[in-house]
């Protein structure tokens, strides 16, 4: 139990309608909490990266020596500079200047010879066809405005047989959007104090403003998993692998309150996807048309 008798602030949340946002409404929202997204960080990223999603992303990713990795939606290059130390040769791209910033600034100061580019996953066209060995997303797509775009483009820039692992948010488990923590007393910010996840509308889609108390409002979008796997299949990716990771156990035994709810429900999912050949991604696309009659 937390012996503090302190309140914590509230973060913010609002949600409207993804129809009329724009790539620059994103990019405004980035750029405007983009000093206190960086102060978060460290080498390791900010806590759930560092006891959560990374080490089964990093294991999924397996050995990179020599590949040549994208990036997409680098943000503060924290695990851009992670791959390129583990011998990949690594491109960063962001749509938020001000992340690149801390990214660009921290590459001038222990250079490991990644490019940053500011750029829209939605338009590579820096990259040709088949730059990269992999592609690699952390926490990022359910931030971008133009899905399948994304996911086409990121597709296009892969060799074939290149791998594409990103992780998101857990779209069946976000909050506001469909869920909500069950709360007793209603006023308390105590995760001791969950008692159960309420979800609801889960197959709307609306855009999601968040941000911490005081700070201005980023936008990022609520979406089905099906939105996921369709534009993964529209691309030409065959999924080969998924998880919903796990707390490692030394955070559960060093952060026991702020971990314990990652027990109960997933909030991230990894998801693993190969660029297929032409004659089998086709094959795949035909069978899955024939199961879902």
């Amino acid at each position: 139990m937390d012996p503090s008798e302190a309140i914590p602030d509230r973060w913010s949340f609002r949600v409207g309608p993804m129809k009329g946002l724009t790539e620059a409404d994103v990019r405004k929202g980035w750029d405007e909490i983009a000093r206190w997204w960086v102060s978060r960080y460290s080498a390791k990223g900010d806590v759930n990266r560092e006891w959560v999603i990374d080490p089964a992303l990093l294991r999924m990713l397996g050995d990179v020596r020599g590949l040549r990795i994208l990036d997409a939606g680098c943000g503060t290059g924290y695990l851009a500079r992670i791959l390129a130390t583990r011998g990949a040769r690594v491109d960063g791209v962001d749509v938020s200047a001000k992340q690149l910033d801390a990214a660009i600034a921290e590459e001038a100061r222990n250079p490991l010879g990644i490019e940053f580019h500011r750029g829209n996953l939605a338009h590579l066209s820096r990259f040709r066809d088949g730059t990269f060995d992999v592609a690699v997303s952390n926490i990022v797509l359910q931030d971008v405005l133009r899905l399948r775009v994304a996911v086409r483009e990121i597709h296009r820039v892969l060799r074939a047989g290149g791998r594409f692992v990103f992780s998101i948010t857990h779209p069946a488990f976000e909050a506001p959007v469909p869920g909500r923590w069950v709360i007793e007393p209603a006023d308390s910010e105590r995760i001791e104090d969950r008692r159960g996840m309420l979800v609801d509308r889960y197959f709307d889609r609306p855009a999601v403003y968040w941000g911490p108390p005081g700070k201005p409002l980023a936008v990022g979008f609520h979406r089905p998993l099906r939105d996921y796997f369709e534009a993964l299949s529209a691309a030409g990716f065959l999924v080969s692998r998924y998880e919903e990771p796990l707390p490692l156990r030394e955070a559960l035994r060093r952060f026991p309150r702020y971990f314990r709810d990652m027990v109960r429900l997933p909030n991230f999912l990894i998801v693993e996807a190969v660029k297929a050949s032409r004659e089998r991604a086709s094959r795949a696309g035909g069978e899955a048309a024939r199961a879902g009659r």
